[in-house]
């Protein structure tokens, strides 16, 4: 019985050291270009002794200037970074190599890591070598190369030491991919939760809807009315309430042309998050429309009575604007009356403050805009003869507060119809917004 045991710890104890030598003839350092890469902050390291040897490893291929995929692998790395915690540059190690080393310096990568607030390593080299390297991690596909930037959106994670190598999805649930990273390619060692699933709540359709938020967008976003702090992107509740639905459209289908066009929403949220942009998801209408009926419902169920304030878009060129409106919205007056209010806020996405003078419209006599004041232990309503709105800042018209008052309407106003607005603006500038009428 002595002799069987010993012969069985032998067998078990030689085959472990075969496993790991026919590992290390595989994928050991004759299978991998030593190539010499620049990480972000300017240091050079060689691929195989640096990086990959004996360690366990997730390596994607970005390149900074992409305007969909590459900012949701990072986003989405960054909640695998979030799981993984402190084991990241220590027992477990990313690395984002970028595939445009003539625009992505390490300086360029190191703003890119900044943003998102990576704590991986981001690396640049010579073009033909990160194509080797593609190549030996199958990572390249030849078919698709066309002279652009076209290049295969999966990732490899690894354990050089032990051989174990597979391609996953970047777009992968991340709690499953740091499981993969952290334990099956560790051997799972670190010690597990044995969770009870006796309780575990019953599963249910998910709408089209759903599917594409959790897909697309939950990388970035949530829809809960608790944005999580640092972000890449804002929370969406009530989003399509505070929005109007054509540029929701416009924003889906094409944020990098809409940023391009230097829409002020767009600019706003690009400044406000970091200047990570949105990228172009390649959304057609349907989906669009799906994605934004699953957002409403989520609204409407965890704020049900929170009514529909939409916000207006600027009919000119969006380059000519020169604040960003939001909320904006006349009542509709209960009986017929000779003065009617307004409410919009305005916000300035420019360095300089701008200076609103005076409003026209061709719906009413006259536009004003007038606020509640005390005078004498009464309360008033006083003319505001001109509003100037800070670099960066808002001005809020609202009820109970600074307000557009309209005098002597033109024509009928009723819930469903629209005020055109031409804002005046102390340069010289005219910016046109329409409010809808509202019942509120």
């Amino acid at each position: 019985m002595y002799y069987l045991r010993l012969f069985l710890m032998v067998a078990i104890v030689t085959l472990a050291s075969i496993q790991v030598s026919v590992a290390e003839a595989v994928w050991g350092a004759k299978y991998f270009p030593e190539v010499t890469l620049t990480d972000h902050n300017g240091k050079s390291r060689k691929f195989f002794d640096d990086l990959i040897k004996d360690k366990i490893v997730a390596i994607n291929f970005i390149y900074t200037s992409c305007p969909d995929t590459c900012p949701l692998e990072t986003a989405q790395l960054m909640k695998v970074q979030d799981i993984l915690a402190d084991r990241i540059g220590k027992d477990v190690f990313i690395y984002s190599i970028t595939i445009d080393p003539d625009v992505d310096t390490p300086e360029v990568l190191k703003s890119y890591r900044e943003k998102f607030g990576a704590k991986w390593d981001f690396l640049t080299g010579n073009e033909k070598d990160i194509i080797k390297l593609r190549k030996k991690l199958g990572l390249y596909i030849e078919e698709i190369q066309d002279g652009s930037n076209n290049h295969n959106v999966s990732m490899i994670i690894g354990n050089q030491k032990t051989g174990r190598w597979m391609k996953r999805s970047p777009f992968e649930n991340p709690h499953v991919l740091a499981d993969q990273i952290g334990n099956w390619l560790d051997g799972w060692k670190s010690p597990q939760q044995h969770r009870d699933y006796s309780k575990a709540p019953k599963l249910r359709n998910i709408t089209r809807g759903e599917q594409l938020f959790r897909t697309r967008c939950a990388i970035c976003h949530t829809v809960t009315g608790n944005e999580i702090a640092g972000a890449v992107g804002p929370d969406l509740l009530g989003v399509t309430r505070t929005r109007e639905k054509q540029w929701l459209f416009d924003w889906l289908k094409a944020p990098d042309q809409m940023l391009a066009k230097k829409d002020p929403i767009a600019v706003a949220l690009y400044k406000k998050y970091n200047r990570v942009a949105m990228p172009n998801m390649r959304l057609n209408q349907m989906e669009a429309i799906d994605l934004l009926s699953y957002i409403e419902s989520e609204t409407a169920r965890i704020k049900p009575d929170s009514g529909k304030v939409f916000a207006t878009k600027n009919v000119q060129n969006s380059q000519q604007d020169l604040v960003a409106v939001m909320n904006a919205w006349v009542r509709e007056p209960i009986v017929e009356s000779e003065t009617h209010a307004g409410y919009l806020t305005m916000i300035n996405v420019s360095d300089k403050p701008v200076v609103l003078e005076s409003i026209a419209t061709n719906a009413y006599e006259k536009v004003e805009i007038h606020q509640m004041t005390h005078v004498e232990g009464l309360m008033k309503m006083i003319k505001v003869d001109s509003l100037e709105i800070a670099a960066n800042g808002q001005a809020k018209l609202t009820p109970g507060g600074k307000h557009l008052m309209l005098i002597s309407p033109n024509r009928t106003i009723k819930t469903g119809g629209r005020v055109r607005l031409k804002l005046k603006f102390k340069s010289g500038r005219i910016q046109v917004v329409d409010l809808p009428v509202l019942a509120k």
